[in-house]
């Protein structure tokens, strides 16, 4: 992938954002702790952990189990995608959310995929590919532990919530297998429009390593990085450029038959741009698609300061299962 070096700093860059600025700090080392307490259950079902679903060193999922595997929730699958800009983290991320899904009845998973260093180039589409594969291997390994899936929802935080929002608008309608019900989603990107990504409510470090410095080549190493296509500074210029960093932005993929979709953006979010809560609401409700969106109005982008609006997304968390399973 076209500059794939310029986003392994990215660790660094957020790392910084979460540590620089008063909210941030919050976030970083007051409240975190205490907003994953959110999540905590009392849990005693069964792990089943380092399952492979694929030929690369990082498709390996764990399964969570609900104490009742005979119950009817236990037929629902909620899928957790973790973040880490791409570059980091691991399914072990996802076993708050798990726990936490599989105390309420409903067998979940946690997966890891190929992330971008110096020898892998995976793109936003190629990882929703891994995705797939790892549904279809859960569906499998479910069956053979007497488990019979009929849907799932898909969740994920930060780069996961884009891949859940990609996977659930737009790969899973393109087969055959486990419907997809409805999108659980936190700070997660859905546009790679460069333009946005050069606002001044991206933290400086950010703009800095992505090498968006409002010159066309660029954006065009943007654009390629997340696509996988090499993008030029003409195409940028033309215009030609803008069908490509459309194909990965999961705002372009709802349409009037997409699942619902229940969202968290925190307002002081200096990572993932602001505005992409307003782009994905805006396209949404053109299409009439249900929604529900959480605003943290003293969060940033991981999400820990408001924690009575986390408690507030758990709880809408399960009456979408409710609604929609």
């Amino acid at each position: 992938m076209k500059g794939k070096t310029a986003l392994i700093p990215f660790v660094a860059s957020l790392a910084l954002v979460l540590l620089t600025g008063c909210f941030a700090m919050n976030e970083a080392k007051l409240r975190y702790a205490e907003t994953m307490a959110v999540l905590d259950v009392d849990y005693n079902g069964e792990v089943i952990r380092d399952l492979r679903y694929g030929e690369q060193p990082r498709n390996l999922y764990d399964l969570y189990l609900p104490e009742d595997t005979s119950g009817e929730k236990a037929k629902h699958l909620i899928l957790f995608i973790h973040g880490g800009s791409w570059t980091s983290g691991s399914k072990e991320d996802g076993q708050p959310f798990c726990r936490n899904f599989s105390a309420h009845g409903y067998t979940s998973a946690s997966i890891s995929y190929t992330l971008s260093d110096e020898s892998n180039s995976p793109t936003i589409l190629s990882i929703n590919q891994e995705v797939r594969a790892a549904v279809m291997a859960i569906e499998a390994k479910c069956a053979e532990l007497g488990i019979d899936l009929a849907d799932m929802a898909v969740s994920g935080f930060s780069a996961g919530a884009c891949q859940a929002l990609m996977y659930g608008l737009n790969t899973a309608a393109a087969y055959d297998g486990l419907p997809v019900r409805f999108i659980l989603q936190q700070s997660g990107p859905t546009s790679f429009e460069p333009s946005i990504w050069r606002s001044s409510d991206v933290h400086w470090s950010v703009r800095r390593q992505a090498g968006l410095d409002g010159s066309k080549s660029g954006d065009a190493a943007w654009i390629s990085r997340f696509s996988g296509k090499s993008v030029t500074a003409a195409m940028v210029e033309s215009g030609e450029a803008d069908a490509i960093w459309r194909e990965v932005s999961p705002f372009t993929y709802v349409t009037s038959t997409s699942v619902p979709v229940l969202s968290a953006y925190g307002v002081h979010d200096g990572i993932v741009p602001p505005v992409s809560r307003i782009i994905l609401e805006r396209a949404l409700e053109e299409k009439g698609v249900p929604h529900d969106t959480i605003v943290l109005e003293h969060s940033g982008h991981a999400l820990a300061c408001d924690v009575d609006l986390q408690r507030q997304f758990l709880k809408l968390v399960y009456e979408y299962c409710e609604a929609h399973f």
